[in-house]
């Protein structure tokens, strides 16, 4: 029987990994093929496994890496969920604004997520000094409470799942709302001819966000 490896974004697997799980449950039960869950647990990882994948479910960076350096094929993309970026700042720093970016250092992990926060401060001649680039964003919120950074990006569902006490690390400043970035599934070239029978299942999987055809 014909197996597909499914990598998922550490983005997602970080904060909810029984529901990838479940997922790839579904799927088997409903394809005539089988797919194994890959887990990476953070970007290194995740890049340096893409090679290995047949289905990855990716962030915006690296949906257009897939596409256009290794002509993956996008199947389906969710459904008013977008990726979003929360502004954070070191507890020491005193009335933190998105002005404080201003030449500033600042904490991130180089995603689109990152591209996005920049593009925000850019509209508002904002340039930080420095992105220091971090392996997860646990890492963005260790390294702005412990002030290796005074300010940071954060991918907001990340953020949106941390528990209260971590929270507490850090000083959220503001969160986007630009609805221009989103994760979607993407297949590679060499099984497109099961792109079909992919995207019609998951017209109808309610294990995760309603999704469509991108």
């Amino acid at each position: 029987m014909i197996k597909l490896n499914l990598m998922i974004c550490p983005h997602d697997t970080a904060k909810n990994p029984e529901k990838w799980f479940r997922f790839v449950q579904y799927l088997n039960f409903n394809l005539d093929f089988t797919v194994h869950l890959a887990i990476a647990l953070d970007f290194k990882e995740f890049h340096d496994r893409l090679s290995t994948a047949d289905l990855v479910y990716a962030n915006p960076a690296d949906g257009v890496s897939l596409a256009q350096k290794h002509q993956f094929i996008p199947i389906v993309r969710s459904t008013n969920l977008y990726d979003e970026v929360v502004f954070i700042a070191s507890p020491n720093l005193n009335n933190p604004s998105l002005l404080s970016y201003q030449g500033a250092k600042v904490a991130t992990v180089n995603s689109m997520v990152t591209k996005l926060a920049t593009s925000i401060l850019h509209r508002q001649n904002i340039m930080p000094s420095e992105l220091v680039n971090k392996d997860s964003w646990l890492g963005v919120i260790h390294a702005v409470a412990k002030n290796e950074a005074s300010l940071g990006f954060v991918y907001k569902d990340t953020y949106d799942e941390l528990s209260p006490q971590t929270k507490e690390m850090v000083t959220a400043i503001a969160s986007s709302t630009e609805h221009q970035a989103f994760h979607a599934l993407y297949l590679h070239p060499k099984t497109g001819d099961r792109a079909q029978a992919i995207s019609s299942i998951l017209q109808k999987c309610t294990l995760i966000p309603k999704d469509r055809k991108s």
